[in-house]
């Protein structure tokens, strides 16, 4: 296990449904000794079968409760990882819940402008507490809409292969307007065609060089699985 310098160590992993994230997680929680947060399919939301319900006007009707929902559960997630102390990665973002899919909603006016206008400012109250402390180091998976969208039909979920090919196009310009005005923290931006790690395990010695040339000395000196592994 990392032992920490200073205050805890937090990593996260950023980028669309598709890029990797999930495997590039588990590949450096194992290679740095991290703890994992991993995203949540959140089976206990009440409010996801109603947004994609048959419900006349189910989307415009749920948009809002579906966002604080995530909103809710993600910091609460923050706070209790935080409190546990200790070294942490991440599986995608808050700032991604709230400044690319809810604001992705609004885009399409399925939360209103006074919905949205609300979100936000919870947003940003939430933002100044301590859990929501920014990262260490934000590692961004990106990659040309084509890939992408091929790795999201090889993954089998029916409710990703049933989302037209217009979905995805805006959710990647999204992501891409998202990452180029990013200030929160130092980012560390990865192509996801340098890399295979399902078909070569060991391309993540290269991605960990990069992380620990980023993160040095906060890192362990010696790493607890040799290259390979």
């Amino acid at each position: 296990m990392l032992a920490p310098m200073g205050r805890p160590l937090l990593l996260a992993v950023a980028g669309m449904v598709g890029t990797g994230k999930t495997t590039l997680t588990r590949a450096l929680a194992r290679r740095f000794g991290l703890q994992m947060a991993l995203e949540s399919v959140d089976g206990d939301n009440p409010w996801l079968s109603r947004f994609y319900g048959a419900e006349p006007d189910a989307r415009e009707r749920y948009a809002l409760r579906l966002q604080l929902h995530f909103l809710a559960t993600r910091f609460r997630d923050l706070r209790r990882l935080r409190a546990q102390g200790g070294g942490w990665i991440l599986d995608r973002t808050w700032y991604e819940d709230a400044e690319i899919f809810a604001r992705g909603l609004y885009e399409q006016e399925l939360l209103a402008p006074d919905e949205y206008e609300l979100y936000t400012r919870l947003y940003a109250e939430l933002l100044t507490g301590p859990a929501a402390r920014p990262p260490r180091l934000l590692l961004y998976l990106e990659g040309p809409l084509e890939l992408v969208v091929a790795r999201i039909g090889q993954r089998g979920r029916e409710a990703e292969r049933d989302m037209p090919p217009a979905y995805w196009k805006a959710l990647h310009a999204r992501y891409a307007a998202w990452i180029a005005g990013f200030r929160r923290c130092p980012v560390l931006k990865l192509d996801i065609r340098d890399y295979d790690l399902v078909r070569d395990p060991t391309a993540i010695d290269e991605v960990a060089g990069a992380v620990r040339r980023r993160l040095e000395p906060e890192l362990p000196q010696v790493e607890l699985f040799p290259a390979g592994l």
